[in-house]
């Protein structure tokens, strides 16, 4: 990293999301203190309570992820996040590596801007956005960019002939999700009405919204990105399920599905895919970094899935696979996160607030 740096990383969090987060966190940590840099772990518990992590740190090549803020909190009490502010130097970013609500749907993002402190990422507005599967889609949709055919169901909208109508609309199989998730939480396929109505009762209970999603036959790729207004876009993965679709066991527990980095394509493709992607970057007004997940249909057309604003950071995660075969290991693609949310934080600053 270029000289020394100060990073706060943020983890943990109340959504279903929270152990994946401790493992993201873990290795950005951990690429950090090699490279240098000065480290800070604050954990936010389930119940939503910040605990200092510091002695994880300590201890950080004996763990596979940093200990759970809920764990941490069986030995010390809870602190208060805002005082954190008082007492980072000026270049200090926070790296918000919290998964799910809470963490990328604006909320934090909106404590950070109170605070007045660099974050990475995306900022408010675009964070609430991409969290929000539905609302996201409609946004996609308007800006010309392709997306599959989907429902979005309230829970004032759930009723008979609300799915029915949407399995007229879909066909099946429909995948059903809970709007505001990630890691394939709450997911599942329905193969008929009654499969339908219990990934529908699954699904809300993890959100008061549900996405209802046509089946898209094609290959599964993803890309990662990086940038505020100029903005890099990696070569493309692929994944291949070892189950009927990539789910929360086949992506943390089995270990089986396939992840292909770069994937199998054609320059033409590979040139398709991270225009498709680029587009919905600028769409979603996302800066400093996202991983973009498309559908191949065919030989040359892409079908935006979803665009997640703080991928995940685990040995087994795309996004830091794709940046790192095309030479960009850990350790570099962290410092120009860091330096892009000190970028984007100056920016900002210099706006006008006043006539």
């Amino acid at each position: 990293m270029a000289g020394t740096r100060e990073l706060v990383v943020i983890y943990g969090g109340p959504s279903a999301e929270h152990e994946v987060s401790c493992i993201s966190a873990r290795r950005i940590a951990a690429a950090a203190l090699g490279a240098g840099a000065a480290v800070t772990a604050i954990g936010l518990s389930h119940d939503k309570r910040w605990v200092d992590a510091g002695s994880g740190l300590d201890q950080i090549e004996e763990w596979d992820e940093l200990p759970s803020p809920d764990m941490l909190l069986d030995e010390r009490p809870g602190l208060e996040l805002p005082g954190l502010a008082e007492g980072l130097p000026p270049d200090a970013v926070i790296f918000p590596l919290v998964h799910g609500p809470f963490g990328e749907d604006g909320v934090v993002q909106g404590h950070f801007e109170t605070l007045g402190v660099p974050y990475v990422g995306a900022g408010v507005l675009s964070s609430a956005i991409c969290m929000d599967k539905g609302i996201a889609k409609s946004v996609l949709h308007d800006h010309g960019v392709p997306v599959g055919a989907w429902e979005l169901l309230g829970r004032p909208d759930l009723n008979d002939e609300a799915l029915e109508g949407a399995a007229a609309h879909l066909g099946f199989p429909i995948f059903v999700k809970p709007a505001n998730l990630g890691s394939s939480i709450g997911v599942s396929k329905a193969a008929d009405a009654e499969s339908l109505r219990s990934a529908v009762s699954l699904a809300f209970t993890f959100d008061d919204f549900v996405i209802l999603e046509a089946f898209i036959a094609g290959r599964e790729l993803e890309l990662a990105l990086l940038g505020n207004e100029e903005v890099r876009v990696s070569t493309a993965g692929e994944i291949q399920a070892s189950r009927d679709f990539y789910d929360y066991e086949d992506k943390y527990i089995l270990g089986m599905a396939k992840t292909i980095v770069p994937a199998e394509l054609t320059p033409a493709q590979v040139a398709g895919a991270q225009e498709v992607a680029l587009r919905a970057y600028r769409a979603l007004r996302v800066e400093g970094l996202a991983r973009v997940d498309l559908f191949m249909v065919g030989p040359d057309r892409f079908v935006i899935n979803e665009v997640n604003t703080m991928p995940g950071f685990t040995p087994i995660s795309m996004y830091p696979m794709l940046w790192d075969v095309g030479g960009l290991p850990l350790p570099a693609l962290i410092d120009e996160l860091l330096d892009l949310a000190l970028a984007r934080h100056a920016r900002r600053r210099g706006l006008r607030t006043h006539r």
